[in-house]
């Protein structure tokens, strides 16, 4: 199937890539949500921050009730997700905001996550 270069390549020559994401379903939420496997990435090398919805949906995940599978190739036919770290250029910047220092709260609440995988 297909592999993604990192959003920041262009503006910093990054040379990281990703083929795999997970999808973990959390089922106190009702939701599953597709993370790429560069999300770690994003956040702790670019500072990118997760958007408010984001945030919002990992922190309030109960542990105890969320499975995950790492996929390993990307864009497979699969139910309605919601996407939670897909960083994509646009005309004005980046889909995501930039930080001043990595958001460690939500990226150890999302590893504790993808754990279940």
């Amino acid at each position: 199937m297909g592999f993604a270069f990192c959003r920041f390549r262009e503006k910093t020559n990054c040379s990281e890539i990703g083929s795999q994401e997970y999808h973990a379903n959390l089922l106190d939420l009702n939701v599953i949500i597709n993370i790429p496997s560069m999300w770690k990435h994003y956040m702790t090398e670019h500072l990118v921050q997760p958007t408010e919805r984001e945030r919002e949906i990992v922190m309030s995940a109960e542990l105890d009730q969320a499975t995950c599978q790492l996929i390993n190739t990307r864009s497979l036919q699969r139910p309605e997700e919601i996407k939670i770290m897909y960083v994509e250029k646009t005309d004005t910047g980046y889909t995501h905001q930039i930080g001043k220092q990595p958001d460690t709260e939500f990226i150890n609440k999302l590893e504790t996550i993808l754990d279940k995988s």
